[in-house]
């Protein structure tokens, strides 16, 4: 579990310049095996929120805990964080280090001081997880910007953390790409019980998530399940952030008299079932 508690974070100068600090009193927890989509708009915090998390800045008041280790503590405690705690960027050039994919994948593992053998066979693993095995030998220079992504995932995954932080890791790619790397990682939270907060500014994207977390200007706005958080159009709106589509024509259809359709729709799946159960 991931506890952050009443957590203050501000950029250098920002107090001096009248700048409100990047956090704000934020309180919130992630449990085993959840899958958070934490949105907001730019500068709400969310990518502060994410390198707290996985201890690469600490915060300057309050605390935030992981499987009981305060990230301010130093030390050994600040090594087993972040083992526990894996970090994909937004853009997979800032995190790629090594030439060739396999090599990638191995540069976690080989960090940890793991045999040769238990590398290898992780290796193995997520060349086939993440789709990789056609490109093991390529340059990583050579790959597309959805092959980096993936083997940026990889990379991290190849430590077995138990939580997987994805900062906006589909906004540089198709979305066909997006759509099944997204599957991936919530596949890994079902099977293997890892925490998976996908940092994200696409409304469509919350629906297959446990839960959403709204974040604006600092603090969170809302949290909850989609259908939840989704219910509050007017904050979302004042927050910058509009409805997706399909929950957008739902609240349509209702107005013109579907009134038995839910509040809130999700995906087309959820219309096109709404709309057969009233034939």
């Amino acid at each position: 579990m991931i506890e952050v508690n009443n957590v203050t974070f501000r950029y250098s100068g920002e107090a001096e310049e009248g700048i409100a600090p990047a956090l704000e009193e934020v309180t919130l927890r992630i449990d085993e095996g959840e899958t958070i989509a934490l949105i907001g708009h730019n500068g709400s915090g969310k990518s502060t929120l994410a390198r707290l998390l996985a201890a690469i800045v600490l915060p300057q008041r309050g605390s935030v805990i992981v499987d009981g280790l305060r990230t301010d503590a130093g030390g050994e405690s600040l090594w087993q964080i972040r083992q526990s705690v894996g970090l994909v960027f937004q853009n997979p050039d800032d995190q790629l280090v090594t030439n060739t994919v396999i090599d990638e994948i191995a540069f976690g593992p080989e960090n940890l001081g793991l045999p040769r053998f238990e590398i290898e066979e992780r290796v193995e693993e997520m060349l086939d997880l993440l789709d990789l095995r056609p490109y093991a030998r390529h340059a990583v220079s050579d790959l597309s910007q959805g092959q980096k992504q993936r083997l940026a995932v990889a990379g991290v995954l190849a430590m077995r953390p138990r939580y997987l932080i994805l900062d906006e890791p589909t906004t540089m790619i198709p979305g066909h790409t997006a759509e099944q790397l997204l599957e991936t990682v919530r596949r890994l939270a079902r099977e293997r019980g890892i925490s998976v907060l996908h940092i994200t500014h696409h409304m469509y994207e919350l629906a297959d998530f446990d839960r959403v977390i709204v974040m604006n200007r600092g603090r969170v706005l809302l949290d909850g399940t989609p259908a939840s958080v989704l219910r509050h159009r007017e904050e979302l709106e004042r927050a910058g952030l509009g409805l997706p589509l399909i929950t957008q024509l739902g609240q349509r259809l209702r107005a013109r008299g579907w009134s038995q359709l839910p509040e809130v729709i999700l995906t087309l799946d959820d219309l096109k079932a709404a709309l057969c159960s009233l034939k």
